[in-house]
C-alpha cells in the first residue's frame, strides 16, 4: 500500500509449512491450550511459495478438525484476496470464531486508489454483504486512516457512511502520517494537522455510536 512502510521493515512475505503449524497447535492442544490465533500480515495469501498447494481456508479446516480446539481466530485479512471459500468458512467451521478484522481505510474510492488498496467501495462492501448472509452474527472490525494526501470532506464523508452501512463492531483509527520511503510521502495535498485530528475525532465518536448499539443487541 502506498502508506505502508512494513515491506521496507520486514522485508517480503513468507508462509511457514502447514505441517509445522499443524504440529504446534497439536502440542499446544494436547498441553491444554483451547483457542489459537493465526497471525499474519497478510493471511488471505498464505500458501504462496510453499512446495504444497494450500489455501488459508484449507490450513483452517486442518486445523479445526484437531481434537480439543475451542476456539479459532486469524487476523489480518486483505479484502482485495478475501476468497469465497474463506468467507464460507464462517458457516461451515465451529471452532472459527464469528469474528472477522477486515481493513478498509477509506470509503472513498478515489482514496482507495491513491492507497493502492486494490479494490473499490462497492466490491468491499459487497464482501460485508455476503459475510453477513453467510453469517449473520458475524462481527465485523476494520482500520481506518484520515487526512490521507487529497483527501477531501467529500471523501471523508463516504468514510462515515461506509461506517454506517457496514455496522463495524470496532474500528482501529489513525491520523494519515508520512513514512520514509513510501510513495504516499510523496504525494502532493498533504491535510493540515487540525484538519485530520478533527476528522478523527469525529470518526470516534460515531465509532462509540455503533459499538454502543452493538453492545446493547447483547
Amino acid at each position: 500500500c502506498a502508506f505502508c512502510v512494513v515491506p521496507y521493515v520486514r522485508g517480503r512475505e513468507y508462509s511457514r509449512e502447514p505441517g509445522e503449524i499443524i504440529r504446534e497447535v497439536r502440542e499446544f492442544l494436547e498441553a491444554g491450550g483451547r483457542e489459537v490465533t493465526l497471525l499474519g500480515q497478510n493471511v488471505n495469501s498464505y500458501g504462496r511459495g510453499l512446495p504444497e498447494p494450500i489455501t488459508f481456508p484449507e490450513l483452517l479446516r486442518r486445523l479445526a478438525a484437531l481434537p480439543g480446539l475451542a476456539r479459532l481466530r486469524f487476523a489480518t485479512s486483505h479484502p482485495r484476496d478475501l476468497s469465497p471459500e474463506l468467507m464460507a468458512a464462517f458457516s461451515e467451521l465451529a471452532p472459527l470464531c464469528e469474528h472477522l478484522h477486515l481493513p478498509v481505510q477509506s470509503g472513498s474510492t478515489r482514496i482507495l486508489t491513491a492507497m493502492n488498496r486494490g479494490y473499490t467501495l462497492e466490491a468491499y462492501l459487497d464482501k460485508v454483504r455476503q459475510l453477513r448472509q453467510l453469517n449473520p452474527g458475524l462481527a465485523l472490525s476494520t482500520d481506518l486512516i484520515v487526512g490521507f494526501p487529497g483527501e477531501t470532506e467529500a471523501d471523508f464523508s463516504q468514510t462515515l457512511d461506509l461506517m454506517r452501512e457496514a455496522a463495524f463492531e470496532q474500528s482501529f483509527s489513525f491520523k494519515y502520517s508520512p513514512r520514509p520511503q513510501t510513495l504516499a510521502a510523496t504525494y502532493p495535498d498533504q491535510a493540515p494537522e487540525e484538519v485530520k485530528a478533527a476528522r478523527l475525532a469525529r470518526l470516534q465518536a460515531l465509532q462509540d455510536e455503533l459499538t454502543r448499539k452493538t453492545y446493547a443487541r447483547l
